[in-house]
């Protein structure tokens, strides 16, 4: 998708808890710090973390094409960010790979923040955003049936559930994983916990 097809994105939301932004360069390090500490908490959920641990350079060039990524219209990666004390939280992001006018959401929360309501809370910032800013005409949330923290997180916003796709997410040595698909419309938002949800944006501009 090109980026005259999408409406300027929120380069940073602002929750009740957290900051959520694209990333910059000086991220580096605490991303870098963060991910290796949990590396196996995440390793049951997240496919990308197969391609852990990479190295600073690595890393640093990842972020980088992450931005880049963002301000081209392509894909928008979000870092996740203590409002209170700046610590990086996590990572999140709006995926327009579902469809035309679809958006995909993710997210994931350092081990030792779970249990706090954090990804509920990043979630349907990021449901607000693709709706009321991005346009999007489907939102989708993703979630492993053996996830049973994070298939609490779309319920709890107002997702439908809409059924199990069966073998097309990448899972640990080579097998393939179920995936439980959530959905959101225009029509259903507005009525929707993820509605309710507080934040703040800015675009590149800082005129949102």
């Amino acid at each position: 998708m090109s980026e005259s097809e999408w409406p300027e994105p929120a380069y940073s939301i602002r929750t009740n808890r957290l900051f959520v932004r694209c990333f910059e360069r000086a991220d580096v390090r605490s991303v870098h710090t963060a991910i290796l500490a949990n590396v196996d908490a995440l390793r049951p959920w997240m496919p990308w973390i197969e391609h852990e641990p990479l190295t600073y350079a690595q890393r640093a060039a990842l972020l980088r094409s992450f931005r880049a990524s963002f301000d081209f219209g392509d894909n928008f990666v979000y870092g996740i960010f203590d409002r209170a004390d700046g610590r990086y939280l996590g990572g999140a992001g709006l995926h327009p790979r579902i469809s035309s006018r679809g958006l995909e959401i993710g997210y994931w929360i350092v081990h030792d923040r779970w249990g706090e309501g954090l990804a509920t809370e990043v979630a349907g910032a990021l449901t607000r955003v693709a709706i009321d800013r991005m346009e999007a005409d489907r939102v989708e949330i993703r979630v492993s049936p053996r996830n049973a923290r994070s298939l609490r997180v779309p319920h709890k916003l107002g997702y439908e559930e809409e059924g199990t796709l069966r073998g097309v997410g990448s899972h640990r040595d080579g097998l393939r994983d179920d995936l439980v698909v959530f959905g959101m419309l225009p029509h259903d938002f507005p009525s929707s916990p993820a509605a309710e949800v507080s934040i703040q944006l800015e675009g590149f501009g800082n005129d949102a």
